[in-house]
């Protein structure tokens, strides 16, 4: 019986777009203004020290560590500091109200209606857990942070390797089994079921293609998705 639903959000609870044509550039545009104006906060200066050893250059200059900030947006590379930054400009932008995040309605109709049964909904992002909450307090149907009991990002560990959900089922109580976990990723489909979860993959049309002979469900939106018939 799944008592517990797992989800992604790019290409699943929202389109790829939005993060690759509204939130990526944002930050993009934003990082150099945004690291000068705050470099006595102490949360940037770590990430600035988390950027050196990630480079392994411990002198590496300011204008270096932006550099590679840049570069690894425009690579869309999976880089925690680069994702606790991004969520911290981010937040500017949500408060501003020059950012609203976005959620299909069909996501929105299902993980309402999951929550509403007492199944208990979590996030898993490569998006820090920052900008996952913001991306959820400012949507299209407004503030629905409410729906889920708590958040996950690369600080668990890679999203395609089996030990990140070994790691999910010891901090949210629930046997694998019980759980069921949504992507659009095919190798976080396996990465997940490796470790025991019931998958489901999402091919949203304008984000993903089926996989031909691909060993697990594959669908197009929320709306085809029963609890208890995965």
């Amino acid at each position: 019986m799944i008592k517990a639903v797992l989800t992604d959000i790019e290409g699943t609870t929202t389109p790829i777009s939005f993060v690759k044509d509204v939130l990526f550039p944002y930050s993009y545009e934003k990082i150099e203004e945004f690291v000068k104006n705050n470099l006595q906060n102490p949360q940037v200066q770590k990430i600035i020290e988390d950027v050196k050893k990630e480079i392994n250059k411990s002198d590496a200059s300011l204008e270096e560590v932006i550099e590679n900030l840049k570069s690894w947006i425009a690579e869309d590379k999976k880089i925690t500091p680069l994702k606790e930054l991004q969520g911290l400009i981010w937040e500017e932008g949500y408060k501003s109200g020059k950012l609203q995040g976005f959620v299909y309605p069909d996501a929105y109709n299902k993980l309402k209606e999951w929550f509403d049964s007492g199944i208990k909904i979590f996030i898993y992002s490569s998006g820090s857990v920052k900008a996952q909450k913001l991306l959820f307090s400012n949507t299209n149907y407004g503030d629905l942070n409410y729906l889920f009991s708590g958040y996950f990002d690369t600080n668990i560990g890679n999203k395609k390797d089996k030990q990140s959900y070994v790691k999910i089922v010891k901090e949210i109580g629930f046997n694998p089994s019980e759980i069921l976990f949504l992507s659009d990723n095919p190798d976080e489909i396996i990465a997940a079921a490796s470790a025991g979860y019931n998958v489901i993959r999402l091919v949203r049309p304008l984000d993903a293609e089926y996989i031909e002979n691909f060993p697990y469900r594959q669908v197009e939106s929320f709306d085809e998705i029963e609890i208890g018939r995965v």
